[in-house]
């Protein structure tokens, strides 16, 4: 079956910061709490005005039950008639409700008065508001309400005992719409100011959530992260610095703990690395003095160049040993060319240019210690990129490896070899100030370089 074309979504909402997802989270259970509270809150206010309007009607309704009982209202049409319209223009329980319409009826259902002269009967079947007046003898106070138009009516019953001793009921049709114009002219003021409310104590809540979170949860996180970041990058004597002792406090010891074990472990394998390196200086100066000596006093001089250069102690120590070392590879140089009393034949020679490769490679295992092997490797190389092995150019080769290969170039020039004596420091010194812009070395160190040099002829004469 063909696959689809259609590549999965980005999550873009994981993509978040954790902070941010908490606060989104947050607002929308705000949003969410904020809508479930404003229905909550209609519905609250709206059975709290009907409340009181029923009981208010049910006080009207039951003082005409008594009125009709003691025949202080005829039971007829008309004088329902009278009481309606005298209510509605006499209205005392506020709102602007309106009774519609007001009538009388017996123990058949059979209405008795109706304010609109209306005739008819009432169903009496069992669960009716009227069988439950006739027959439990107990009120229905509005719980059923009619929507007409744009009309809301509500029905209240009460039964009554006639003066004549019969069992009737007694039935006002209220309109309500009023009361619940009354209800929406109350509940919008009330929700905007409830939502207000829950806007600012939302606000103070998310940035106190937000700082909270940061300050306990994404911030040692984010430490946590970096921290990682610079012991992956070999910068082993990062810490996190915690002083929490809860679950976060926990991880970042448990960090440290491993940071220290692995660097124990790496610092104790370049002791050991070291010691086996120091082992095959002291085998190459047993193979070949004039390498060692040579090693020595390039580092002297490389060392000299970097402190006009004002490099740190640090940067100095890698200096001195890379310097040092920076030859090791031609050991693997056999005798006949190493120790070669005359000129190198071509192939002696591209044998010969193979030893900052072979030093670069013994010097590999040394992670923490980068610099040794790019001396090695590089301190052959040229400003103008014509060097060996790598061809670099410019400042792509490394600062220690530029320094090392002037301090090279000079002792090469200066010191003895087994086929020839060195040349005179004057002349040397010519022969740079000539070459200084010729591409073979970096143009400010070599110009340094000399300056530093004539210095030190002077305080020797």
């Amino acid at each position: 079956m063909p696959q689809s074309s259609h590549s999965p979504r980005p999550r873009s909402f994981l993509r978040l910061p954790l902070s941010i997802r908490f606060l989104l989270f947050a607002v929308a259970i705000l949003i969410l709490n904020g809508l479930l509270m404003s229905r909550q809150t209609d519905q609250v206010i709206e059975k709290a005005f009907l409340d009181q309007a029923d009981q208010k009607i049910h006080l009207l309704l039951d003082q005409i039950r008594r009125d009709i009982e003691q025949n202080r209202i005829a039971l007829n049409s008309p004088s329902l008639a009278d009481e309606v319209e005298y209510l509605n223009e006499h209205p005392d329980f506020g709102w602007q409700l309106h009774i519609s319409a007001l009538y009388a009826f017996d123990a058949n259902g059979k209405i008795l008065a109706h304010s609109q002269n209306k005739e008819g009967t009432k169903a009496l079947e069992p669960g009716s508001p009227y069988h439950q007046v006739i027959h439990l003898r107990a009120p229905s106070l509005g719980e059923v309400h009619e929507r007409k138009d744009d009309t809301i009516k509500g029905d209240y019953l009460l039964p009554m005992t006639l003066p004549d001793g019969r069992i009737a009921g007694v039935e006002a049709e209220v309109d309500i719409t009023g009361l619940q114009e009354a209800i929406s002219g109350f509940d919008g003021p009330f929700e905007q100011s409830m939502w207000n409310t829950i806007l600012l104590s939302s606000a103070v809540m998310l940035i106190l959530l937000g700082g909270l979170t940061h300050f306990w949860l994404t911030g040692p996180v984010q430490r946590m992260y970096r921290a990682i970041l610079d012991l992956s990058g070999g910068k082993l004597d990062t810490r996190i610095d915690t002083h929490s002792k809860d679950e976060l406090g926990q991880l970042a010891n448990g960090i440290n703990q491993l940071a220290q074990s692995v660097q124990d472990l790496l610092r104790e394998q370049e002791r050991t690395y070291m010691a086996a390196l120091n082992s095959l200086a002291q085998a190459l100066q047993a193979k070949d003095p004039n390498t060692a000596a040579h090693s020595a006093r390039v580092s002297r001089y490389a060392v000299k160049l970097g402190k006009a250069l004002e490099l740190d102690n640090e940067e100095l120590a890698l200096l001195k040993k890379g310097a040092l070392m920076h030859d090791l590879g031609k050991i693997g140089i056999h005798d006949s060319i190493l120790n070669k009393p005359s000129g190198l034949t071509d192939d002696e020679y591209a044998e010969m240019k193979k030893h900052p490769e072979m030093t670069a490679s013994i010097m590999k295992p040394l992670k923490r210690f980068r610099a040794f092997a790019e001396i090695a490797a590089w301190h052959h190389e040229r400003w103008d990129g014509t060097g060996y092995p790598d061809g670099l150019k410019g400042d792509e080769t490394p600062l220690l490896a530029r320094i090392v290969a002037i301090a090279d170039t000079w002792d090469a020039m200066t010191g003895d070899r087994v086929y020839r004596s060195g040349m005179p420091k004057a002349k040397a010194l010519s022969i740079l100030e000539s070459e200084q812009d010729q591409g073979q070395f970096d143009p400010e160190l070599i110009r340094i370089f000399i300056n530093m040099m004539k210095r030190d002829s002077s305080s020797d004469a």
